[in-house]
């Protein structure tokens, strides 16, 4: 029997020829404990009655790498704030000249002047400053809404990725259960001399194939599990599907939260045109301070206070150049919101049309389903019988497991369209 040390044994001896010869061998002899242990050791989600989406909304949100942004952004907007509330325009700079004659003709001259150089606002650039301040504020604000939007588009894409992949591994259980039935149906009438071994052998085939699909959906379903917990951080999903009622509203409408933010980002444009005026024109500077100078040695000192200020003027053509590329970066995000809402209308109305094509497709899509599952009755019974041959039967049984494949595809599809539907109207979970 092989214990857990040889498999340890194989493992690191592995590198070595002999030793991989060795780990070839032993695996075809593994118990099935050791199979699984070296296999995906991903266990299924626990599930819980309790578990909101409003909850688990929250954890994707503070989850989300894009959440790091919100404090940079608030600081950001904070900042300049600040900036628009105070009383000079710039930082101020500490200045000081100093005049000596010591080297050269050494008769005692010594001037000292020194002073703090203030920045200041031309007219309308307080408030041009604070505007942008509030353009980053609104930002801010707006990039939260849509941060919200964002991640709860990736929540439902999940959600029902997770439905899906459970309602399908239902459905290839149920179809692996049928198989196996047919099967001992199969196997009674061989051992009756009724069939021959070939038709049992291709039953054993379709049951086969059946189970391997069924590993499909558990693995489809372990994936969509791994993406829920990398999104939310959590180990624990609810026990049952995501559902949500279409939004009664028809049209994008400009308060759509990713609107808003190119909005503000609109906004900030235009505010930052303000402010690239203002570094190109350059700002007043005043200067106060004080003055001591000594004309000779003999003589005393003289102190005085020193005031100047600096005005630039001119350079139409220098600012309109600076402020170019400002402009053409408002103009491109005022292009940008034009055409993302066209976009999301456009894709709001193709959601809609395939909802309305998804909806007249059921009833027809239960009938068929309806009509396959009595086929498939009616066919067991009569092979039972021996009134028709396995190829019929196994037929009757694909049919029958396509068509309830089909109609539960289509609710699956449904239900995404509804969450893509609110997804794009802006409507959180």
């Amino acid at each position: 029997m092989v214990t857990q040390q040889d498999l340890l044994t194989v493992k690191f001896n592995i590198a070595h020829p002999t030793g991989l010869l060795i780990a070839l061998i032993t695996a075809i002899s593994l118990p099935q404990w050791a199979l699984s242990a070296q296999g995906d050791d991903h266990q299924p989600l626990a599930t819980s009655a309790d578990l909101g989406v409003d909850y688990i909304f929250e954890q994707a949100l503070r989850h989300s790498p894009e959440y790091l942004e919100i404090a940079v952004r608030n600081e950001e907007a904070a900042n300049y704030q600040a900036l628009g509330r105070s009383w000079i325009a710039g930082r101020p700079n500490l200045q000081m000249n100093y005049v000596d004659d010591s080297v050269l003709d050494n008769v005692g001259l010594i001037e000292l002047e020194y002073g703090v150089q203030l920045p200041l606002w031309r007219p309308g650039e307080k408030r041009d400053m604070s505007t942008l301040g509030r353009g980053y504020t609104g930002q801010a604000a707006a990039w939260q809404d849509y941060l919200r939007l964002f991640v709860a588009g990736r929540l439902r894409s999940n959600l029902a990725a997770i439905d899906e992949a459970q309602s399908l591994l239902l459905l290839a259980q149920e179809a692996t259960r049928d198989a196996q039935e047919l099967l001992t149906i199969t196997r009674t009438l061989f051992d009756a001399g009724e069939v021959s071994r070939l038709e049992v052998m291709r039953v054993e085939s379709l049951l086969l194939n059946q189970q391997k699909n069924e590993l499909q959906a558990e693995a489809a379903l372990v994936d969509a599990e791994r993406e829920y917990s990398v999104l939310t951080g959590l180990n624990i999903r609810p026990d049952s599907q995501y559902h949500e009622v279409l939004a009664t509203q028809q049209d994008v409408e400009v308060s759509h939260p990713q609107l808003r933010f190119l909005q503000s980002g609109i906004d900030v444009a235009e505010a930052g045109i303000k402010q690239v005026e203002m570094l190109a024109r350059g700002s007043p500077t005043l200067t106060l301070g004080s003055r001591r100078q000594r004309d000779r040695r003999q003589e005393a000192y003289i102190d005085s206070l020193a005031i100047s200020i600096n005005i630039p003027i001119g350079g139409n053509a220098f600012v309109s150049s600076k402020t170019s590329n400002a402009r053409r970066q408002k103009v491109e995000a005022e292009v940008l919101f034009q055409n993302t809402y066209r976009e999301l209308n456009r894709q709001l109305h193709e959601i809609e049309h395939e909802l309305y094509l998804t909806e007249q497709a059921m009833p027809l899509t239960l009938q068929h389903q309806d009509l396959s599952a009595r086929q498939w009755e009616m066919a067991k019974i009569a092979f039972e019988l021996g009134e028709v041959a396995l190829n019929q039967v196994m037929l009757a049984l694909q049919q029958a497991h396509d068509s309830k494949r089909e109609v539960e595809l289509l609710k699956l599809k449904k239900k995404r369209l509804i969450t893509e539907f609110n997804q794009g109207i802006g409507v959180l979970p």
